[in-house]
């Protein structure tokens, strides 16, 4: 279970890097939509503790499932976008 928390960590700190280099250069480009940007900042920094507090309680066989889940709910997505344009 620990590398997995390892992986969660290292996962949560590239995206925050990411997304901080991203605001920079839309902060500096002048194309920051404040009234949208506030709640998804709310929204990120929930989803993120939540995540975290999360992945300490669920077991490797329900993450699996809920991997496996999304990954299927993805690709059925993906094919139904070509299927229907």
């Amino acid at each position: 279970m620990a590398p997995y928390l390892q992986s969660l960590a290292f996962t949560r700190f590239q995206t925050f890097i990411s997304c901080t280099a991203a605001f920079i250069t839309y902060f500096l480009a002048g194309n920051i939509a404040w009234d949208i940007a506030i709640y998804y900042t709310i929204g990120s920094l929930i989803g993120s503790q939540l995540a975290v507090r999360v992945a300490q309680k669920i077991s490797t066989r329900q993450l699996k499932f809920v991997l496996h889940a999304v990954t299927i709910a993805l690709l059925l997505q993906l094919i139904f976008r070509i299927a229907f344009p």
